[in-house]
């Protein structure tokens, strides 16, 4: 038996009431992420899918006087963009609406109720619940309300109200407000005299507060930061936030420091389909850490910008800019910002066309490294014209190559010129299963116009060197046994053999020139140098000998390990600085790369110089990385260069369960006899809910200056939806612990 009136009505339809486990059914909280299928049982299929407002109950009784309907029983209610369940529910006709009484379960997009008794207006989606418990399924909160207003199926207002994102059960942090209004269809949030809770403490007032229910932006203030240093003392900040358009947002930041006063930061981007930019800078009027009363101004400015205004061609323009040399020093945020040594300003357009790309760039630097001499700064390239051209598809399988660049290099102190640098080349690749062989012929050319007072000839000096080489190698393969896994190994030969004519080129500066460090795939290399400066004459063979383990059922390479060295037939007379070099032989050069289990790496590179009277080992470096799928990090790295760089640098991120981890890092100098780097700290919580990461650093900006160490101690507390209070000590662990990122 049916009864229908202006909605579909059926009885009898016997289901179980509103189970309040039905709030959490399809939100899985331990990942932080919802799942709720297309046909969940949250919502039962409507028994007649052509009428938008349907009812169902156990029971019924309809006055056709008041055009009143009441229903009980297991009464379930569907109607345009929701769903609802009571133990009873009068139904008014005229009004078309529903008044619920009795273990309410509600649904509409993004929210879910549970409730004591409410009213609902079924064609405009308004109404209001009593004794609330609520779900954001979008955003994976939750929190109850001794009111809730339902504005339509995208507002809803809070009178009374908690909220959290920690999962049912747990309360670790809380939101406690007067009001609390959610808009789902901008995605924000906002309460007024709200309290921040964790457990049942206090410990932050909110007047006013907006946060986000899902991943969009919205104007207003953000979690607040605060943190202390011995450079700048007990510090606070106060960034607010402009949602100015989809595509482009601001922030300004209000940073307040007891040793040196206000500074104000502002940052501006922009994202368009085919450009994006971001502008930022800070500016302190009145250091008072220099004088309270006519401190230094301190300031800083940042630009980028990147397009593509057409298909092929990138334009980039970046500058960093500070008033003063120390200002990294004493106003960065990380041990990566205060040890650079020149700040970039560049300005670039890209284009590539075939098999051609052209670069045209100017480029110029801020040397904030008051250690650096005047002749160690770098060039300023006003401009730099690059073009480069490879062709693989030729006849008989000739590669075809080509370079030419010039550039006007400028410099306060040293030399200035222009420089023209044409390089074709041409080679023949033959490649099999079992080997290769290479030749290459490259035509090396180089002139100058110097800014001397010399004579004309010493002014535009060149250099013009043809080079010949002959890349050969050989591959064997075995079956063998990798820790009782079946496995490949080779074995591969290879020897390169070099010549390259003699052209003095000792009047020629060095704009941008340094010689090639030495490792094993340098060995196979045409110029012993770097940059364009120099093309090194020589007639030499190089061997090398590398094996390979390879896991035979997924082709993982489980070990490799290579030597090489270079023998020389003639004395190398082209060189940057000092006398010709007479050694018959390069110093003899090993790497070893191996992974054991799935956790377990380490590498190892050694270079041994025969020639040296002692400690003929003159480079070397090795690493040893432990990491596992529960986030155990383990790291090891010790890194040699004589009379350069000693350092030993070991690290550690431990998770004991899912709640604590602990952290720490020790970068030791041993050249310098100092410790650079030193860190101890922990983490407490779980992401889906909130974490609190704390520690202490002691840390030298630059090991060759004798200055203190520097003392930090950061404290960071992130709350799963609202954000983190503190400064960002996750930003300092991934640039100081190999590995370690953030869960996000």
């Amino acid at each position: 038996m049916a009864c229908w009136f202006s909605l579909s009505l059926l009885w009898p339809f016997v289901v179980n009431a509103a189970d309040p486990s039905r709030l959490d059914q399809g939100i899985n909280w331990h990942a932080c992420s919802v799942d709720v299928p297309q046909h969940s049982d949250v919502v039962p299929q409507r028994p007649v899918p052509q009428q938008p407002i349907q009812l169902t109950a156990d029971q019924i009784s309809h006055d056709q006087n008041s055009a009143q309907t009441e229903l009980s029983g297991a009464v379930k209610l569907w109607r345009l963009d929701g769903y609802a369940e009571a133990d009873r529910l009068t139904y008014f006709e005229a009004r078309r609406a529903a008044e619920l009484f009795g273990n309410l379960f509600v649904q509409q997009p993004g929210l879910r109720f549970s409730a004591d008794q409410g009213f609902l207006e079924l064609d405009n989606q308004r109404g209001w619940l009593d004794q609330v418990e609520f779900r954001l399924t979008a955003a994976n909160a939750r929190g109850a309300a001794s009111r809730v207003e339902l504005l339509n199926k995208q507002q809803s207002t809070y009178q009374g109200v908690t909220y959290t994102t920690c999962p049912p059960g747990k309360n670790d942090w809380s939101l406690a407000a007067a009001d609390l209004e959610i808009d789902m269809q901008e995605g924000w949030g906002s309460a007024t005299h709200a309290r921040l809770r964790l457990g049942r403490v206090p410990i932050l007032y909110l007047p006013y507060f907006t946060f986000p229910v899902d991943d969009r932006r919205k104007t207003g203030f953000l979690i607040p930061s605060a943190g202390s240093s011995n450079r700048r003392g007990t510090e606070l900040s106060t960034p607010y936030y402009f949602n100015l358009a989809p595509n482009y947002d601001a922030t300004l930041t209000p940073r307040w420091m007891s040793k040196r006063g206000l500074m104000m930061g502002a940052e501006f981007r922009y994202l368009g389909s085919r450009q994006r930019a971001e502008i930022s800078g800070e500016y302190l009027p009145n250091d008072q850490l220099e004088s309270p009363d006519h401190g230094e101004e301190r300031r800083a400015l940042r630009f980028y910008h990147v397009s593509r205004p057409i298909k092929g061609m990138t334009t980039r323009i970046e500058t960093d800019a500070v008033s003063d040399s120390d200002y990294l020093d004493d106003f960065g945020t990380g041990l990566a910002i205060t040890s650079t040594r020149n700040l970039e300003r560049v300005g670039e357009i890209r284009y590539r066309l075939g098999n051609w790309q052209l670069l045209g760039r100017v480029q110029s630097f801020q040397t904030i490294d008051e250690t650096l001499s005047e002749s160690s700064r770098p060039y300023r390239r006003l401009p730099q014209l690059h073009t480069s051209y490879r062709s693989y598809d030729n006849p008989f399988g000739i590669n075809l190559g080509f370079r030419g660049e010039y550039t006007h290099f400028k410099h306060d102190t040293l030399s200035n010129g222009e420089r023209l640098i044409l390089r074709p080349s041409i080679s023949l690749p033959m490649r099999r299963s079992w080997g290769h062989l290479t030749p290459n012929l490259s035509l090396n050319y180089a002139a100058y116009d110097l800014q001397l007072d010399d004579s004309a000839e010493e002014s535009k000096p060149d250099y013009f060197v043809p080079a010949f080489s002959l890349d050969s190698g050989l591959v064997f393969e075995r079956e063998t046994s990798w820790f009782g896994h079946n496995a490949y190994q080779t074995l591969e030969p290879r020897l390169y053999y070099l010549y390259a004519e003699h052209d003095d080129q000792s009047d020629i500066p060095d704009f941008d020139t340094a010689d090639l460090d030495l490792k094993f795939s340098n060995l196979f290399k045409q110029n012993r140098f770097t940059g364009s400066d120099r093309f090194g004459d020589a007639n030499q063979l190089a061997f090398g000998l590398t094996t390979r383990w390879f896991q035979a059922d997924n082709g993982l390479e489980r070990l490799r390990a290579s030597i090489g060295q270079i023998y020389y037939a003639e004395d190398r007379e082209v060189q940057l600085s000092g006398s010709t070099e007479e050694d018959p032989s390069s110093a003899v050069v090993a790497e070893l790369a191996a992974r054991f289990g799935s956790a377990w790496q380490t590498s190892l590179s050694l270079r041994r110089n025969p020639h040296l009277e002692e400690d003929n080992i003159d480079k070397g470096r090795f690493t040893l990385r432990y990491r596992t799928a529960a986030h155990q990090l383990f790291n090891v790295d010790y890194n040699f260069k004589r009379n350069s760089i000693e350092d030993l640098d070991v690290s550690v991120y431990w998770p004991f369960g899912q709640q604590l981890s602990v952290f720490g890092k020790w970068k030791h100098s041993y050249l310098y006899d100092r410790n650079m780097n030193r860190i101890v700290g922990f983490e407490y919580g779980g992401r889906c809910c909130w974490k609190l990461r704390t520690f202490y650093q002691r840390y030298v900006a630059n090991e060759d200056k004798d200055e203190d160490e520097e003392s930090r101690f950061m404290l960071q507390l992130e709350l799963r939806g609202l954000g983190s209070l503190g400064q960002q000590a996750d930003r300092e662990l991934e640039q100081s612990i190999y590995g370690y990122q953030p869960e996000r």
